[in-house]
């Protein structure tokens, strides 16, 4: 019997289109503790330049966590989390926190400048992309195309 997960609801606000994801509470425990806890947000996503197929919304007071069931080939539905303590030669100067939204096939994380990065996978959007969350899938491309969409997240 599959247990009784947590679950997130994702929206895109101009349209009103909507996912559930299951947290991964027994694969990331802790960060999926601290998303729980800085729920809900509203913010806009930006599509990524580097990795593929996937949005992220920029936190504000990013939260160092220790990462936890890590990934660097993510697959379509699954939600990250990733920080950067930026003390690199690039980046913002300044702590960076987001969250990720996988949409589609072929995505390789990558971070500024394209440098390979792993992200804390803590979510999963249940269903397949294709056929099970297409309209979700295609707001999510429309930050590429339109740029950034407005997304809520909040506990289900």
């Amino acid at each position: 019997m599959k247990a009784q997960r947590r679950q997130i609801r994702l929206t895109y606000t101009a349209t009103g289109e909507s996912v559930l994801a299951e947290m991964l509470d027994d694969e990331a425990p802790n960060v999926c503790n601290l998303v729980w806890d800085i729920l809900p947000i509203e913010t806009k996503v930006i599509h990524g330049m580097y990795s593929g197929f996937e949005v992220f919304a920029m936190l504000d007071n990013p939260k160092p966590i220790t990462g936890e069931n890590l990934v660097q080939l993510p697959l379509p539905g699954e939600l990250l989390y990733f920080y950067d303590p930026s003390v690199g030669a690039v980046g913002a100067k300044k702590p960076v926190a987001e969250l990720v939204v996988v949409y589609g096939r072929g995505v390789t994380l990558r971070a500024h400048e394209g440098v390979p990065t792993h992200c804390s996978l803590f979510a999963r959007i249940p269903g397949d992309w294709k056929y099970d969350w297409i309209n979700f899938a295609k707001e999510c491309r429309k930050a590429r195309w339109e740029g950034p969409q407005v997304l809520r997240v909040e506990r289900a």
